[in-house]
């Protein structure tokens, strides 16, 4: 079960990628987390943690695959299923550079995961896409702190 969020935004390609690649700082814009945490650079391999706000449960993720100039694939396994989240940019129109961040729910039991935590996080995702892109703006302003 897929669901997917965009937004067109006019910032550099650098700073999209700087915000994605900061892991420390996804609680910045990903107000469900409390806490994110990569061991290591950001790579195809590297495993990390992040810890919900919702119950301070901690989910390991690992990097599965990064396209400097397109984007970058996490998964999360999880009992009977896998959550992989894809992060996106292309090229739009006038500059801009459509972004996109897709939830993709696999397995036995991904159908049920996208049911019930697909769906309500979904709801929350363009508030934490506007979120994310002022992180972005920010940084492409030299604001980043």
């Amino acid at each position: 079960m897929k669901f997917k969020t965009q937004a067109k935004v006019a910032v550099s390609k650098q700073a999209l990628w700087e915000a994605w690649a900061d892991v420390p700082a996804w609680p910045k814009w990903d107000t469900e987390l409390e806490e994110a945490i990569l061991d290591g650079g950001f790579a195809v391999g590297a495993e990390g943690r992040m810890k919900s706000k919702k119950g301070g449960v901690w989910s390991i993720f690992r990097i599965l695959a990064i396209e400097p100039a397109r984007g970058y694939t996490c998964v999360v396994p999880m009992p009977g299923a896998r959550l992989e989240f894809h992060r996106t940019f292309r090229e739009a129109e006038n500059g801009e550079l459509e972004i996109a961040h897709e939830l993709d729910f696999r397995g036995p039991l991904g159908w049920l995961y996208g049911l019930t935590l697909g769906r309500a996080t979904h709801r929350k995702y363009p508030t934490l896409m506007k979120l994310f892109v002022e992180q972005v703006k920010a940084r492409d302003r030299g604001d980043w702190r």
